[in-house]
């Protein structure tokens, strides 16, 4: 099975840090772009199994691009609020990028969504 999610990639000065925001708690660093890319791929793909091996529904993508910076650009607005609680301190941020991650693992028999 295939999904895309969208991810919010940040450049800070000492790594990269990337989330989606359809799958909060879902957070990766890295130390260069390449690294980020292949390590929120992988937490996005283990975190799905953890919440279906819970037994919780299936987290299917539902933010768009846009969505995802609307999204970000809100809980920036919070300033130190639901976003430095979330995701850290938020003042090293050299660049935001969004992209869609593709995934893909295995399907569980049947797929639940909620």
């Amino acid at each position: 099975m295939k999904l895309q999610y969208a991810v919010v990639y940040e450049r800070t000065l000492s790594n990269y840090s990337a989330y989606p925001p359809d799958l909060p708690g879902c957070v990766s660093t890295g130390k260069t772009w390449e690294d980020i890319q292949e390590m929120i791929q992988e937490a996005i793909a283990l975190h799905i199994e953890a919440t279906l091996e819970e037994g919780l529904p299936f987290p299917e993508p539902r933010m768009s691009v846009e969505e995802a910076m609307d999204h970000h650009s809100r809980l920036l607005a919070d300033g130190e609020g639901e976003l430095a609680a979330e995701y850290g301190d938020r003042t090293a941020t050299v660049s935001t990028t969004f992209h869609l991650v593709e995934v893909e693992f295995a399907a569980p028999d049947p797929v639940r969504t909620g």
